[in-house]
């Protein structure tokens, strides 16, 4: 009951308040991270198969 009355709550909020749009000082970071180097397969190079 109470995971029907919070989904109702969110779909509520959802539906009366507006979303937000993304700002251009977000999208600018968003790209600056997608722009750096892929990553090298592990976060844990010393423990990696040589």
């Amino acid at each position: 009951m109470l995971a029907v009355m919070a989904g109702v709550l969110g779909l509520g909020l959802r539906l009366t308040l507006p979303v937000t749009p993304v700002d251009a000082s977000f999208r600018d970071v968003v790209r600056l991270y997608q722009s750096q180097a892929a990553p090298t397969g592990s976060n844990t190079p010393e423990t990696s198969s040589p």
